[in-house]
């Protein structure tokens, strides 16, 4: 730690070119101290690509095709006095944020100048009340209560704080907006709330979260989530116990043990439209009630039904082979008529089916990308008969 501390004061005299080696060194020593002290901050940083640049805060994270990396800035972190537990905090702070997702979750409320300002401080309030040796500034839950002047819970997730500053911030616009240190003016200045946003949150830079939510978001997602599982499975039992219960939870995905039974849930009469009648034990028999071995009769039922099987490139022969395996049990236990639509990157319309009691046709139509959106747009069209209808992706 004491080492760090002088590294970081030495990075504070170093100019020109040889800062940027002199950051890279000073991440370096960072690293290692926790792979040896804290190993799942340590694992997850080691995994992470760092670049460097100028930017106004000593560290940000910033999208990949493919991932995250870790940018800093060698100016931004010599200019920043940080103490060698000041620097490990700021790190375990930017693990933290990739953890509970931030970067994707906030990404288009950070476009937005007034919702960015309390993503930042709702985001970094739930993930600096894990942390110690924070830097000074730094925006805790504490700090935001002090603020706001209103009770709010310690280790709380970002969105619990991200609704309690936009209530705090609508009634600040409309004079109603109180503060332990007495009222704040309604008239107060854009560039006096830029000027207290900026100073909360130069610890970090979260400019880079704005672009999150692009095309390649999915494969991101998939990167961070196998990156924090191997990273999990990779630590031992005395390791995993260094880390508070809300971390861990987040590390461990449990799966749901019972799955939704959509097939039985389609035959408990989820229809309307009445298709004639069908005996049933739980009635009495109209023309002889007192004979309780004679069934009675219910109304039957059935709706629409119109599903869309996905065919695109990703899909395998066994997976499309599944999938009608399961339509062929729906076919077998339902008796209305059932439409299936293909789709991609479109929803093949000439291609659909009308399928009464078994799978007749098994060629395959497609084999582009998937593209969700194509069926939602298509469903506007496809259900304007009225009537209680049903759709299955």
């Amino acid at each position: 730690m004491v080492s760090l501390t002088a590294s970081l004061r030495r990075l504070a005299t170093v100019t020109g070119p040889g800062q940027t080696a002199a950051t890279q060194q000073v991440y370096q020593d960072a690293v290692m101290y926790l792979l040896e002290h804290d190993p799942f901050y340590g694992r997850v940083l080691s995994q992470l690509t760092v670049t460097m640049g100028a930017a106004l805060a000593p560290i940000g994270l910033a999208p990949t095709k493919t991932g995250w990396q870790l940018r800093l800035s060698p100016g931004a972190l010599a200019a920043s006095r940080w103490t060698g537990a000041q620097w490990l905090a700021m790190l375990r702070h930017t693990v933290l944020h990739l953890v509970w997702q931030h970067p994707t979750r906030y990404a288009t409320a950070l476009k937005a100048p007034q919702q960015a300002a309390l993503v930042r401080w709702a985001t970094d309030a739930a993930v600096n009340d894990y942390l110690t040796d924070l830097p000074a500034g730094a925006m805790t839950s504490r700090r935001l209560q002090d603020m706001m002047g209103r009770s709010l819970p310690r280790r709380a997730d970002s969105a619990v704080y991200w609704r309690e500053l936009r209530q705090w911030r609508m009634s600040a616009r409309s004079g109603h907006h109180l503060t332990r240190r007495g009222p704040t003016p309604v008239g107060a200045s854009a560039d006096r709330w830029a000027r207290t946003v900026q100073a909360a949150t130069v610890s970090d830079d979260h400019q880079g979260w704005q672009a999150a939510n692009d095309g390649d978001a999915a494969q991101r997602e998939q990167w961070r989530q196998q990156v924090l599982r191997t990273t999990a499975e990779s630590l031992s039992a005395k390791q995993r116990g260094t880390l508070p219960g809300a971390i861990q939870a987040a590390l461990t995905v449990t799966p749901a043990q019972h799955p939704l039974d959509w097939r039985g849930r389609l035959q408990r009469h989820l229809g309307q439209v009445p298709t004639g009648r069908q005996p049933a034990y739980g009635r009495f028999n109209r023309r002889q009630p007192w004979r309780m071995e004679l069934p009675g009769q219910t109304t039957a039922t059935w709706q629409t039904i119109q599903i869309f099987v996905d065919e695109s490139g990703s899909m395998g022969n066994r997976e499309i082979g599944y999938l009608l395996g399961q339509l062929a049990s729906l076919l077998a236990i339902y008796p209305a008529p059932v439409t299936v639509y293909p789709f991609d990157t479109v929803v093949h319309l000439q291609a659909r089916q009308r399928l009464t009691g078994r799978v007749t046709v098994r060629q395959r139509v497609g084999g582009g990308g998937t593209r969700f959106q194509a069926v939602f747009d298509a469903l506007p069209r496809l259900m304007r008969t009225g009537g209680r209808q049903l759709v299955i992706i």
